[in-house]
């Protein structure tokens, strides 16, 4: 055989059985050999072995394999060196010097085809004619054959071959090598000693002489990778527990139409430095569950809250002296009124779990949303609300979603790949066990207060295109109807005009949609109508209410480099086209429409721009504007014009 294939022969032999060390110190059974513990970071065999044995066999100074495997058994001992062994070149024919470093077969330069990678699995091979690539002509083949059916040491291929054709390092061969001495010295330790022959022993201790530097250096790697192991294990955050953040910065003003046409109150902003963190802890106790509990963090509210810009007054509570301002153009990091600003507050806590093959299940202790457990919401950037999507909430997804937040329960069942039904219910007062009264507007627990029940059938036929339509009912007490600041003052509060009590219910009814041109363009758009009633105290009569909103969104994935996106949204956020006032509260407004009393009336539109550029893997900047006409439904007052600079950090 000529020298260099029998020396990419033998490395491959002994070496492609067990390709490297794993990081598992257990070797107290034969198995582990051929298991799955550890896997090759050297080589791409799928194959596996078992680390080095602290025995005396791998000591570089101790080298001698009579001493490292002595045991009471006279049999054993080693005192004739010259046990006949079966024949095998010299080292210096082993070895030729036709192979040098610069031009020996390099472990990384092996490649399985696709079939050899999805074959790849160990099996135990028990004699040696299974290693179909072996030639009987070989001088390895007596020495396989001595190792494999003697003492099963070795693994193959599941179809039976050994592909010793791939050329192995003196390393790899070494780690074969240390494979069968722990193999025997297990057989020893076992009582098992009749059944290792002198003559293997001889052949081990040859074999051991010849790589002995091999055998140290992979004693110090074994060295290394346990003392690294030990270091990831005393400075893992936990085992069952995943910490991700994020963290924004946002320089932003209303550059221009923060005028007061209705003499409420309304003074110029000023540039504010706004900023939110989210730290996210996803537990996972099964493999199949995810325990989500979000901490947040932030300075700047919602548009028209205390401390927070207002520009946009609404004409109908103006009349009655009261300053209110539109929460239209709100901005993804904006913190929530219930939030004092720098405080760290508990934000989403869910649980979700799979039930069988096609069932997903999630419950919300607090916070959640229904886009937590639908299976898309049919946008290109939605990102619950975070700092690599849209510069608005309103940009977000459709404001239908936006209708019920807080504990509860959703579910979605796959049908098929292409089609689901999610359900789900979420109270936002469900820790507040107080009924509502008209001094209580908050309260009514779980099921008695402030909810959002959700239905909604999805089509996705392929990752292109996505079709939804949704159904949401909800009930609610002189609180706005969307969350998180979207649409008009009419749409959110006025509404409350439909009864005396300040009760309502509302159906809405949606449809969504998706489609991904190319995969560097998107289109994605919604309409949703709502009808409101109120809900008056027993013995008198309430108004109905309707309120629309639709969009179109262009995305812009990868625009300009990989990771970057550009998004254009036109759209109108939710406004009410009519609110019936409760008959026993006309005479007050001196109508029985509110929306009559808005001056200039107008199709409020939001139109917004931006850009996200992924700076690093983690560090991204988004300038972006926000264009709104009409603000609160009257061209009475000014436009407004949002110009913000988000960088956002992630972790």
């Amino acid at each position: 055989m000529p020298k260099i294939l029998w020396d990419s022969f033998v490395g491959a032999a002994f070496g492609v059985s067990i390709c490297a060390l794993s990081a598992s110190a257990d070797i107290t059974t034969p198995e582990v050999l051929m298991g799955e513990e550890g896997s090759v970071e050297s080589t791409e065999f799928p194959v596996s072995v078992s680390p080095l044995a602290e025995s005396k066999s791998l000591d570089v100074q101790e080298p001698s394999v009579s001493d490292s495997l002595a045991v009471s058994s006279p049999e054993l001992e080693i005192t004739n060196p010259e046990v006949e062994t079966p024949t095998a070149p010299a080292p210096s024919e082993v070895f030729s010097p036709q192979v040098t470093p610069d031009n020996a077969p390099s472990v990384d330069s092996l490649h399985l085809s696709e079939e050899e990678s999805s074959n790849g699995a160990m099996e135990q091979v028990t004699s040696v004619s299974q290693l179909s690539d072996v030639q009987p002509t070989d001088w390895a083949y007596e020495a396989l054959r001595s190792l494999v059916e003697r003492y099963g040491c070795i693994a193959g291929y599941p179809d039976g071959t050994f592909r010793g054709n791939r050329a192995m390092t003196r390393y790899e061969f070494a780690a074969g090598l240390n494979a069968c001495m722990n193999q025997i010295e297990r057989l020893i330790a076992a009582n098992t000693a009749n059944f290792v022959t002198k003559e293997d022993l001889a052949t081990l201790q040859r074999l051991v002489d010849e790589f002995r530097s091999e055998l140290g250096a992979l004693q110090g790697r074994v060295d290394t990778l346990e003392a690294r192991t030990t270091q990831l294990e005393t400075q893992q955050f936990s085992t069952t527990t995943k910490l991700s953040g994020e963290a924004i910065f946002a320089i932003t003003d209303v550059l221009s139409g923060d005028s007061d046409p209705f003499n409420v109150g309304i003074t110029r902003n000023n540039t504010v430095f706004a900023n939110r963190v989210r730290l996210n802890l996803l537990t996972s106790f099964t493999g199949n569950d995810v325990l989500h509990t979000r901490l947040e963090s932030g300075n700047f509210p919602h548009p028209q809250r205390p401390r927070a810009f207002r520009y946009g007054a609404d004409p109908i509570l103006s009349d009655f002296g009261i300053l209110g301002s539109t929460p239209e153009g709100g901005q993804t990091f904006n913190i929530g009124a219930t939030e004092p600003p720098g405080s760290v507050a508990l934000g989403l806590l869910s649980y979700k779990f799979s039930v069988g093959q096609n069932l997903r299940v999630a419950i919300f202790g607090n916070l959640g949303e229904h886009p937590d457990y639908l299976p898309t919401t049919f946008s290109t950037w939605a990102d619950d609300d975070g700092g690599t999507g849209s510069i608005s909430t309103f940009a977000q997804y459709s404001p239908i979603y936006r209708i019920g937040v807080g504990a509860g329960a959703g579910l979605n069942y796959s049908f098929s790949p292409s089609v689901s039904l999610s359900l789900g219910y979420l109270a936002a007062e469900a820790n507040i066990p107080e009924s509502l009264s008209a001094a209580n507007l908050r309260g009514g627990g779980l099921f008695s207060g402030r909810y959002g029940a959700l239905a909604q059938l999805t089509f996705q036929p392929n990752d292109n295109i996505a079709l939804g339509l949704t159904y949401n009912h909800s009930y609610s007490a002189g609180l706005p109807l969307f969350f998180n600041d979207v649409g008009t003052t009419s749409a959110n509060v006025n509404i409350t005009l439909t009864s005396p009590s300040l009760r309502y219910s509302a159906d809405s009814f949606g449809v969504a949609g998706m489609w991904r041109v190319t995969p560097g363009f998107a289109v994605n758009g919604w309409f949703v109508y709502t009808n409101v009633k109120g809900k008056p105290p027993v013995g008198d009569e309430g108004g109905s209410a309707d309120v629309f909103s639709y969009a179109v969104s262009l995305a812009f994935p990868d625009l300009g480099k990989r990771g970057n996106l550009g998004g254009i949204v036109v759209g109108v956020p939710p406004y009410a086209t009519r609110i019936g006032i409760a008959p026993s509260l006309q005479d007050l407004f001196g109508t029985n429409d509110a929306v009559k009393l808005i001056p200039n009336r107008a199709i409020p539109l939001h139109i917004e721009a931006f850009y996200k550029y992924q700076l690093t893997d983690n560090i991204s900047i988004t300038p972006g504007v926000i264009w709104l006409t009409a603000p609160n439904q009257t061209t009475t007052n000014s436009d407004v014009v949002i110009g913000t600079l988000r960088t956002t950090f992630t972790f």
